[in-house]
């Protein structure tokens, strides 16, 4: 009889707690009825009530778009971006709209058209439009372009359509390519390389006149920074250009008025600045600098495309072409050199060695062709006495990093003035002509190894015991000073 009583008491109770709710809901009701003018005239009242119409409507406008023909905007989007960019679009799936991060339409799966071609095709395109003309139903005006995911395929001739964009009318509107890839192709349809585009957009400078591109890129695994400016007025393109792990610098100018453009290029290379003139047609670029310490010329041909040059320096330092900070280390390392689409024939002639008094008249030659890297007949003089030459020298690269592999070939003029460089004792110096050595140079780690000696052509059993363990040994780097123990010990094995 308890359990029952206490259920009863328990159910009242809740009927009565449900009946206060109700009451005081009513209450509260009848309380904002009798005095709503009040409650809406509270200041913090008005503000939340204001904030709240200015969401829904903000919300509501920038909405409207939704509701537009989405043929017209179709039409609109692609008539635009001809008539402003000289960009043909090819629309495939529907046009679809987001107000978020600003009112913009985007596309899925657009190709781009130049002269009725396709040159690129792009993941995403998000057309951004004027938020403040959404009122004017069906009438969209486009402000900026950013193209995602885009792959292009591009010949020589399909250049024109980055040119174009560079030669827009100023507007305040800019466009805009994010990793994408640039395939350049030959008239045979092969790939010569790719170029990765990061982070790329194309702007009107209105302070400076003058229309914009700023991009980050990536070639044969090489990241560069480029600015390219458009001054209409003096019909000039200026371009700067930077990568840090190559560690090269360009700045350039030129004359785009005529046919020849002729122009120049500052370029900071192996820590030294220098400038060289240039002319360029539809078929090569050729260059030359008359300083008088340093004398550059080459020619880039672009069909096929073929470099061939040569530098000639008063005074350079070992440091500087061996050193691991040196460009040609990161060239090598990229495998930019080793391509099969780049051929060249490059002659770098160097004067003096400015730190190692001894060395002098370094002729280095490289021949690129097929991927393959050659330094053969490349030679150095250890002062009037000795002659080092590179005999079938070729670079190879794998895993292990770049190494040089070939002969070298020791000719003495005088082999006397050559001990005695090298404080060989008078027992050892042996009369000799000439020596070679087959070796292996690795850039990476600055090691080298020594194999099959021969002395005047013949061969020797102490030296190829001398060189066993030389190669054995942990240190094997190379320089002046090991070089010079090298010697020592090697016609002190000789003399045996």
């Amino acid at each position: 009889m308890s359990r029952h009583n206490l259920l009863n008491k328990k159910i009242k109770k809740q009927i009565l707690s449900i009946n206060d709710l109700l009451e005081n809901n009513f209450n509260k009701l009848k309380y904002f009825k009798s005095n709503y003018k009040k409650i809406l005239l509270n200041k913090e009242n008005r503000v939340f009530l204001f904030i709240g119409i200015l969401v829904i409507l903000t919300l509501s406008y920038l909405s409207l778009p939704s509701f537009y023909n989405k043929e017209i905007v179709r039409s609109e989007i692609k008539n635009q971006l001809l008539k402003n960019y000289n960009i043909g679009l090819k629309l495939r799936e529907e046009i679809n709209y987001s107000f978020f991060p600003s009112p913009h339409f985007y596309i899925r799966d657009p190709s781009i058209i130049r002269e009725k071609k396709e040159i690129g095709k792009t993941k995403n395109l998000r057309v951004f439009i004027d938020g403040g003309k959404l009122l004017a139903i069906n009438e969209i005006n486009i402000r900026n372009l950013v193209f995602e995911k885009t792959e292009f395929n591009i010949y020589l001739e399909d250049f024109a359509f980055f040119e174009t964009l560079l030669k827009t009318e100023p507007n305040d509107n800019s466009i805009s390519f994010k990793k994408s890839n640039i395939f350049f192709k030959n008239k045979d349809d092969e790939t010569l390389f790719i170029n990765k585009i990061l982070n790329s957009k194309f702007y009107y400078d209105s302070k400076n006149l003058q229309n914009v591109l700023e991009s980050k890129n990536e070639v044969f695994n090489v990241p560069f920074k480029i600015t390219l400016r458009n001054d209409k007025f003096n019909k000039e393109f200026l371009t700067k250009f930077y990568s840090n792990k190559i560690r090269l610098n360009i700045e350039n100018k030129i004359d785009y008025e005529n046919k020849l453009k002729k122009g120049l290029l500052d370029i900071l290379f192996i820590n030294k600045t220098t400038t060289l003139e240039y002319e360029l047609d539809q078929n090569s670029l050729n260059f030359f600098s008359f300083n008088n310490k340093n004398f550059y010329k080459g020619t880039i041909d672009f069909k096929p495309f073929y470099f061939d040059a040569e530098f000639n320096y008063e005074g350079l330092s070992t440091k500087n072409l061996f050193d691991e900070n040196f460009i040609f280390i990161d060239l090598i390392n990229s495998e930019l050199l080793n391509n099969k689409n780049f051929s060249a024939r490059l002659d770098v002639n160097i004067k003096n060695i400015t730190n190692v008094n001894e060395l002098n008249n370094l002729k280095l030659k490289i021949f690129i062709e097929d991927g393959n890297i050659n330094f053969s007949n490349s030679k150095i003089k250890w002062k009037d006495s000795l002659e080092i030459i590179l005999d079938e020298s070729l670079l190879l690269i794998n895993n292990e990093g770049a190494n040089l592999v070939g002969t070298t070939i020791f000719n003495f003029n005088d082999v006397n003035t050559f001990y005695t460089s090298f404080q060989i004792l008078k027992k050892n110096r042996k009369k000799m002509k000439q020596m070679q050595l087959d070796y292996v140079y690795n850039f990476n780690t600055k090691s080298i190894t020594f194999e099959n000696p021969r002395v005047d052509g013949k061969q020797n059993q102490k030296l190829d015991e001398f060189l066993n363990i030389f190669n054995s040994e942990q240190d094997r780097i190379f320089n002046k000073i090991t070089f010079k123990n090298f010697m020592n010990n090697f016609f002190n094995a000789y003399a045996g």
